[in-house]
């Protein structure tokens, strides 16, 4: 992918919407796994029989539905878990602890921010996008000496802009890929340092650090739940990504041809 000529800002421009996007796509493959994916946290805690591991004896249908609570109030849509409750041993009552209620507060925030982050980007690479299509209009016609909206012209600088994301968002993964290599690695070898260290970048406190005598959430959302989550989110990104470089690489071969 060598640049020739002038246009360097547009490929810078281009690399960061390629970088933007795959941001986009590991939030959007994070939600599709927690909230779209029918029956998936039902499939994993059959999977592992997760209800054993609550202190106490709890219903499999009580597991998912205090999941489904937790993960409808990340999102925002639940306002307080206060009313939610799960039985237990044969007794009805409040499922989350205080101190569960604090950290789940905080993977709220995480989760609400994360949103806006991906909103946010959206809006970045739309601005991105019209700054590259009119950097590369102004620059050729200027190089051509006419700044009518010539038929050619545009065929050429359509081309040329497809040309020029095309080599960004490649450029950008490639990026992201050593870096999701060296996460993966570290998962492997480790899951639970990676899960540690995530925790610690995400949180300012020791709220997460529960404890399975008193605090049936971390007994429900097991560390094998989280590690099989990974993977699926993983799994749904690498695709996604795997696509765009496809049709990356065919646009490629479609404009060998610009200069």
């Amino acid at each position: 992918m060598k640049i020739k000529g002038k246009g360097y800002n547009e490929y810078a421009a281009a690399f960061f919407c390629g970088i933007f996007l795959l941001i986009i796509l590991l939030i959007t493959s994070t939600q599709a796994v927690c909230y779209w994916i029918p029956d998936w946290w039902r499939t994993e805690y059959a999977k592992y029989n997760t209800p054993q591991y609550v202190t106490g004896e709890m219903s499999l249908d009580d597991a998912v539905y205090i999941t489904d609570q937790m993960l409808e109030y990340c999102i925002g849509r639940l306002d307080t878990l206060e009313d939610t409750e799960a039985t237990i041993d044969g007794v009805t009552a409040p499922f989350f602890t205080e101190r569960e209620k604090l950290h789940l507060a905080d993977c709220r925030v995480i989760f609400l921010g994360a949103v806006r982050v991906r909103l946010i980007l959206i809006l970045v690479i739309i601005g991105l996008l019209f700054a590259v299509w009119f950097s590369i209009r102004s620059r050729h016609a200027k190089r051509s000496g006419d700044d009518a909206i010539d038929p050619d012209l545009m065929s050429y600088v359509g081309r040329r802009f497809s040309r020029t994301l095309a080599c960004g968002y490649l450029a950008a993964l490639i990026v992201l890929l050593v870096a999701a290599l060296l996460i993966v690695l570290m998962g492997m070898e480790d899951f639970t340092l990676l899960f540690t260290r995530f925790h610690h970048v995400f949180f300012d406190n020791d709220l997460w650090i529960l404890d399975p005598r008193h605090d049936n959430l971390v007994n429900v959302m097991q560390e094998s739940v989280f590690a099989d989550a990974a993977i699926w989110i993983g799994s749904i990104w690498a695709a996604s990504a795997v696509l765009l470089a496809v049709i990356s690489g065919v646009i490629l071969g479609k404009t060998s041809d610009v200069k």
